[in-house]
């Protein structure tokens, strides 16, 4: 009797554990925007403090399997200096974009330097459906 039990409490963590399908093994993840037709996640940010720069190992976009793809990405890192949310002139520090059909986007490999003003970042992902914008600050975790 024990073992069929054993075997069911198995089965229901494994059912509660983080659904990483289609990311792969990256590491510790961080959800930013989680909803049927999009998923945008980040790895977590470290400081390289030799260097004075914030390390992003990756972020990504994906639709999962039967969602509409995605046409469009676009991320931007920039120092908010006028803290008004949206990267300005000379605010850039950062930006890479992919203008494809496809059903997953990662940028990796990203090093930024630490200023004055806040650092925040902004992924634009247009799906056949709608456009998304995720927003979220750029600090080590």
């Amino acid at each position: 009797m024990e073992r069929p039990l054993l075997v069911l409490l198995l089965l229901l963590a494994c059912g509660c554990s983080t659904y990483r399908e289609g990311w792969g093994s990256r590491g510790r993840q961080v959800f930013l925007h989680e909803t049927l037709p999009l998923q945008v996640r980040r790895a977590t940010h470290r400081l390289d403090a030799e260097a004075g720069e914030l390390v992003i190992s990756w972020i990504g976009a994906r639709s999962p399997p039967g969602q509409p793809r995605i046409l469009a990405c676009e991320l931007v890192i920039f120092e908010d200096r006028d803290g008004d949310g949206e990267p300005g002139a000379g605010e850039v520090v950062a930006r890479r974009e992919v203008r494809e059909a496809t059903t997953k986007v990662l940028f990796a490999d990203l090093r930024v330097r630490l200023g004055e003003a806040p650092l925040v970042g902004r992924l634009a992902v247009e799906t056949e459906a709608e456009r998304t914008l995720v927003r979220w600050l750029v600090a080590e975790d």
